[in-house]
């Protein structure tokens, strides 16, 4: 299974999802690899990984210059990784010029045997967010609670991956959560209306706990620092929907 995390709001906790997706998973027995796709390379710096561990990135592997085996570091809080730098928005400029540009990552990936590879995405629907978008088994979008223009971004997601069918013959399933959840908000009930106008139905809910922050400021996926909180308890619901959906060996 190839889980992509995408949504071309910012804040929303897409790169949260990712990693702990990808962590619950690996908790579970799974071999599993988080690729870092974002400029902004937030997955890469969540996980601890400092920019003098890196050798080769993610960068490297879409330039062409090494195989994605040679980029990857393994071992971290239970996961394989495949690293970004900010050096990554120069490769997506350079890409946009090039035959075939849309599957350069697909292509990349093709000889890993991993269990689920969990894919960050930058926020917007660029080049790099297409090219994780062309992998995907899954597409999970995170919509928060309090911004109603994340429920507009999933609609143009969508339009988005509808459109990918003129590149690969099954297009990936948009599997929606509602993350930074308040219970009794006016803006929450908003959200819900705009996702019910778009026939969605969120998978789980992931509530607003200051563990999510402690997690991230730790370099830990908050599946490992708090298993047991609320937080944890949201995403291992989508992790349970995504194992019934998809057969993981």
């Amino acid at each position: 299974m190839i889980c992509v995390c995408a949504q071309q709001k910012g804040g929303v906790g897409k790169t949260t999802s990712a990693i702990n997706v990808a962590a619950l998973l690996a908790l579970a027995g799974r071999r599993v690899l988080a690729v870092d796709v974002d400029p902004q390379f937030a997955l890469t710096r969540r996980l601890g990984i400092g920019l003098g561990q890196l050798e080769r990135t993610v960068v490297d592997v879409l330039a062409g210059w090494v195989d994605a085996g040679e980029a990857i570091i393994p071992g971290v809080h239970g996961l394989d990784v495949l690293p970004a730098t900010r050096e990554l928005a120069g490769v997506e400029l350079a890409l946009a010029g090039e035959v075939g540009r849309e599957s350069v990552l697909r292509d990349a990936l093709a000889g890993l045997t991993y269990d689920a590879v969990v894919i960050d995405t930058p926020s917007n629907l660029g080049l790099l967010t297409v090219n994780a978008l062309v992998t995907a088994d899954v597409v999970v979008a995170p919509v928060a609670a309090d911004d109603e223009g994340a429920a507009q971004g999933v609609a143009e997601l969508r339009a988005t991956i509808a459109k990918l069918g003129r590149i690969r013959q099954q297009v990936p399933v948009l599997s929606v959560i509602v993350t930074k959840a308040k219970p009794r908000r006016v803006m929450s009930d908003v959200i819900d209306g705009a996702l019910t106008s778009l026939g969605l139905e969120p998978v789980t809910r992931v509530p607003d706990r200051a563990a999510v922050e402690q997690a991230d400021v730790a370099r830990t996926p908050i599946a490992i620092s708090a298993p047991d909180s609320a937080v944890t308890l949201a995403y291992r619901e989508l992790v349970e929907h995504l194992e019934a959906r998809w057969v993981i060996a």
